[in-house]
Parts: structure tokens; sequence; C-alpha cells
């Protein structure tokens, strides 16, 4: 008797869904001795399908009209891997999702723009048909972390999460840490690699990992969080002397991290800097690889790492899902009774590195020290390395100082554990000095984040 035929919809044929076209394609017949059914793509739209690398030898299977593919009547999973060339499109890509699910389509999507975006409508869209929404590809790539999330860990409850989630910016972190490149060298570098795109603003301001967190906050709390309740911190205020600091005189390193913390039924999510041991297993985790650290209740503290983007990588997870949705695997059902509270955060106690870059003249430490005791934050140390004229040149040209070199100083506080809202409060002061050059970076410091394995450096 003939295996069962499942017939799929593409969405977009781009990197990942040419990637995806090969697998289906090119292991058609491996995958159906595996499965013991056929997975067969019906129909692919994109506006340009002459230029596809599929088309010379499948040219029916193209089309120009999405509605040829969410209303197929013989097509029952939509895999949508359309990508955004502009945020305006997301509307559009989250209608062709919700129509899909009312023609009675199950779907998979990489779109963690768009689920980030129109995330609630799209789920409610999934409940309305009952039919399975999948986003295993939306979420570090190839790294299986959705279903590892959303089934492999159900029945236990996720404490904390953090995740190195923008390969692009774990590139340029890696290369300046561990090369001495400068922030702008390695972004140059990544972009050369193809690693960074032509405009990196989302990556390295950190908006992709926000949009990423707030996928893992539909999926592991059911909450439907807007893009500004997130905060954001990206990278691009990071310098070499930071990294310099942070290894010679803290042993710790940098990473952008999205993280996730519960506490009972309020949660909070943030992307920022963190600066961690150097023998942490996060802190450990280079180039442009991701890794997501899972603290829970059941299963304590876990780590995943792989590639988080490529075509071969994010292809085989859209292929994945939908293999799922074709076994007959059953729906995934939101949690609910969780809030999304900001003040988790603001009540937290944690150290800070603050760095300042100041025209040095007798008394600054004294008057910054002021604004700091005045907002009750308490100094643990002050550090200061010994800088290059190479150094003091670079930060003279960025802050377009226009005196000596020689009269520029960085240097180093790190505070005692306080709460973040006081120490904004004594930067504020201190931001109005003429002493300063730049403004400060502050980098949050956690040495005691959950580790999965003990490293004696």
């Amino acid at each position: 008797m003939a295996n069962k035929v499942v017939k799929i919809g593409l969405l977009g044929s781009g990197t990942v869904g040419n990637g995806v076209q090969d697998i289906l394609f090119q292991d058609s017949q491996e995958l159906e001795k595996k499965l013991g059914l056929r997975l067969e793509i019906e129909k692919i739209y994109t506006r340009s399908p002459q230029k596809k690398p599929w088309f010379s030898s499948l040219p029916q299977k193209f089309t120009t009209r999405p509605a040829e593919v969410t209303k197929h009547p013989e097509i029952s999973i939509v895999v949508e891997v359309l990508g955004l060339e502009r945020q305006e499109d997301a509307k559009n890509v989250a209608n062709y999702i919700i129509d899909a699910f009312r023609a009675g389509k199950a779907v998979v999507t990489a779109n963690k723009a768009v689920l980030a975006s129109y995330g609630e409508e799209i789920h409610r869209a999934a409940t309305e048909a009952n039919r399975d929404l999948r986003f295993e590809a939306s979420v570090a790539g190839g790294i299986p972390i959705i279903r590892s999330l959303g089934e492999g860990l159900l029945p236990d409850h996720i404490n904390q999460l953090y995740g190195i989630l923008n390969g692009t910016c774990n590139y340029i972190l890696s290369s300046i840490s561990n090369q001495g490149k400068t922030f702008e060298s390695a972004l140059q570098e990544a972009q050369k690699l193809g690693y960074a795109e032509t405009d990196p603003t989302a990556d390295i301001r950190g908006y992709d990992t926000r949009d990423k967190l707030i996928v893992l906050l539909q999926l592991l709390y059911g909450l439907f969080v807007k893009r500004e309740d997130v905060t954001t911190e990206g990278i691009d205020h990071l310098e070499k002397v930071d990294f310099d600091y942070a290894q010679q005189k803290l042993h710790s390193n940098v990473k952008l991290l999205g993280y996730i913390r519960r506490k009972d039924n309020d949660v909070v999510a943030r992307v920022s800097p963190i600066m961690m041991k150097s023998d942490h297993v996060l802190a450990r985790v280079d180039g442009a690889l991701n890794a997501i650290l899972v603290d829970s209740q059941y299963c304590e503290t876990m780590c995943f790492v792989g590639k988080g983007a490529g075509a071969g990588p994010t292809a085989n997870s859209v292929v994945s899902d939908v293999v799922s949705i074709a076994m007959g695997h059953h729906i995934q059902r939101r949690p609910i009774g969780f809030q999304h509270n900001k003040l988790l955060e603001e009540k937290e106690e944690n150290k800070y590195y603050i760095r300042f870059v100041v025209k040095d003249r007798p008394g600054i430490v004294s008057e910054i020290l002021s604004y700091l005791k005045e907002n009750m934050v308490n100094v643990d140390e002050v550090l200061q390395l010994r800088h290059s004229q190479e150094e003091r040149t670079y930060f003279k040209k960025k802050c377009g100082f226009t005196g000596a070199a020689d009269k520029i100083l960085p240097f180093i506080l790190t505070v005692e554990p306080c709460r973040e809202i006081p120490l904004r409060k004594a930067l504020d002061g201190i931001k109005r000095q003429d002493f300063l050059l730049t403004e400060p970076v502050v980098i949050k410091m956690l040495p005691s984040l959950p580790d999965v394995v003990t490293h004696q450096v």
C-alpha cells in the first residue's frame, strides 16, 4: 500500500525557503523511509520565481500569488519563511498566516519578528481553527529549543532563562574579547563574513534578541507583550577597554543576553549586556553560536548550544516542525495565569560595572562618589589600567576632544549590590558634569549566574 502523502505550501523562497526546498526535493525518498509518509511541496510563493534555484526543473511548483498557497485545497501545511525586508511588511505576513488557519491549514513559521508583533492574533487564529502553529526556527535557528521548552520540559517550571540569541552580536563580542579588535573593526569583519547585515541596527541594538525573547514569553508563559515593554540595550556602546577591564581586573567576560526571570506568577524579560565570570558556560560560547541556559525546578540547570542561523540549520528546524505536524503530534497549548511585571527587575539588587571616560583633573572621583553616596549606592572598587597612547588617541577621536590625548582618563567603578533606579538617578547627576567625555557605560554583573559545569581557569 502506498504511503500517505502530506502536501505542503511554501511562502517564501529566500535563503531559508530554498534550504527547505533542498531538503524536501533532494531527500524526499530518505524522509519517506524514515517517516512512513511522503512530504511533498505542492506550491511555492515568491515574487521572482525565475531567479530561484529550483524553478528551472520544477516551474509548475512556483506562483506569484500567496493565495495559491494559503487556500490551495490539497495543501494541509503552510510553511512561512518570507523574512522581512521592512518592518511594515509584518502585517501582510501575519495576514497570510491567519488566512492559512482560516482555510484549515496548519502553519510552520520561522518569523520571530511577525510573532513578536502579531503573536496574539496568530495564536488566537490557530486556536479558533483548531490547527497547529509551530515556530521552532524562529528562535536559535538549528537548536531545538522551542520543542525542548514547550514539550520536553512541559511538566517542569522554568524559573530563569538566559540566552545568547544573536550570532552577529556574539561574533562581534568574541572578536573584541579574544582578538582585541575595536567594536568598529569587529562589526566590519562580521559584515564581510556575512554574519552581519549591511544595516546591522536590529542586531547590535538588541532588537533581534528582544523579538526572540518575546516569542519565548509566548511559549513559556502565554504572555503577549509589546516590544516597548521589554527593556532593551544593545552592544554598540561597548568598547575594547571594557573587555580589558573585565578580563584583567574582574576575571569576567561580557555577553549580550536576553533573559527571563519568574517569581510565582510574575515574569520579567530584558535584553542587555551582562558581565559574568570567565569560566561560566555562556562566557565561553564564542563566534556566531547561540546558547540558551535554562534553570528549572525539576531538571535544574541545562544549556543548549548550536548554530542560530544559516540555511541548513534553520531549514532543518522548519522541516522538523513539518514532520511533527505530519506525524500527528498534539497541538501545543499556551499556559495561562502569568503576568509580565517589570517591577521584578526594579526590586532586584545587583552589582554593576561603570566605565567613565573623563578629562583628567583632580577631584573627579570624589565628585562621582558624592552622587553615588547621595543615592545610597556604595562603591566596591575603583579600577584603573595603564592606558596606551593609542587607546587615549582612540577616545580623543571618538569623543571629539580637542585637548591633548594624555588628558583623557578611562577608569572603572564597581558598586556593591543595589537597585537599578537609585544607580540611574546618581548617574543622571554625574552626566551633567563637564568632565565627562562620553556617557557612563553601565553593565550588570551576575557573578553567581546558574551554571551547568564547574570549570577551573
